[in-house]
């Protein structure tokens, strides 16, 4: 029974060769996944590459992180986890440049993608662009076994594009900001099938995203829509700085985040998200957990993820 609902998950999650739903967002790092994915707008941290390439743009130093998620927990034995990593730094008036890279490799399958990007201000100071290179390859083993079917290793490598703007409008309330971003990702839209069949191809998504950042309550709203294929996703998400300290010279914050989404239809069934993230001086650690009521019988989601600011 687990082995068929194995099956079930992972065709109607990555289909590989009909549908194309290989590289759809599994969720990148705990602090997008606590707030809906709803990260379209956001800037400073080198994650939010995975769905803007001008989120970098702002970034005034550095950022590195590495993150783990266990995918559907409930599925034993299949190591159905997602590894994520990267980092983003700042020429200074040139601009930002990031890269980061993802791995999935259950038992059957293993897909990886690459993003290297750049961002830059050079044209106002409230604006970014950016664009980003993305290479994605992924590989599944021949059937194994005594009554397997011989067939060949299937695989696929390829590359498509991203570009992004995101703008800030500073003081708009006092100490108040809202910020505002777009996206195109895969705008070439590969066929990412092994034999490079039209049914394979990835579509191309668009990202709109909008912020309300209170520098002076410490708290962010954010919103989110995503369409895919003709299918529009909303997402909301909030995140608090529920205390931010210093001792013995150290300054360390606690952030509480929730959020979730959904597809505007009206049977769908959305995800919830809650989540936290401690800033200790450089050190950042963040947490999620996603609670998809679509595959509630799988087991949520939980994230991890460690980063470092210089």
């Amino acid at each position: 029974m687990r082995k068929i609902l194995l099956t079930f998950v992972v065709l109607s999650i990555l289909s590989i060769e009909v549908s194309a739903q290989a590289f759809i967002d599994k969720g990148y790092h705990p602090k997008s996944i606590a707030v809906g994915r709803a990260v379209t707008a956001s800037t400073g941290d080198a994650s939010l590459l995975f769905y803007n390439p001008a989120s970098i743009g702002f970034l005034s130093t550095g950022h590195v992180f590495t993150g783990f998620s266990n995918l559907y927990p409930d599925i034993t034995d299949e190591n159905m986890n997602l590894i994520t990593g990267g980092g983003a730094y700042s020429l200074g008036s040139i601009g930002t440049v990031g890269v980061v890279v993802s791995q999935f490799s259950p038992n059957f399958w293993n897909e990886q993608m690459f993003i290297g990007s750049f961002a830059t201000r050079m044209f106002l100071e409230d604006l970014s662009v950016g664009g980003s290179v993305k290479i994605l390859r992924w590989s599944a083993e021949a059937p194994q076994g005594q009554n397997a079917v011989p067939e060949p290793v299937l695989s696929y490598t390829g590359f498509t594009l991203d570009v992004g703007a995101t703008y800030i409008a500073t003081e708009v309330y006092e100490e108040n900001d809202i910020q505002i971003g777009v996206s195109l990702l895969n705008i070439t839209q590969p066929s990412v099938a092994s034999n490079a069949s039209p049914d394979g191809v990835l579509p191309m998504e668009v990202h709109l995203g909008g912020a309300y950042v209170s520098r002076k309550f410490n708290y962010s709203v954010l919103s989110g829509i995503v369409v895919r294929e003709g299918e529009m996703k909303i997402m909301l998400g909030s995140e608090i700085n529920a205390l931010k300290t210093s001792i013995a010279g150290i300054e360390s914050m606690f952030l509480v985040r929730f959020g979730g989404g959904r597809v505007a239809e009206i049977d769908s069934q959305g995800e919830y998200n809650v989540g936290f993230g401690l800033k200790i001086s450089s050190f950042v650690f963040d947490y999620s957990y996603s609670y998809q009521a679509f595959s509630n019988h799988v087991g949520g989601i939980s994230s991890i993820s460690l980063g470092y600011e210089f």
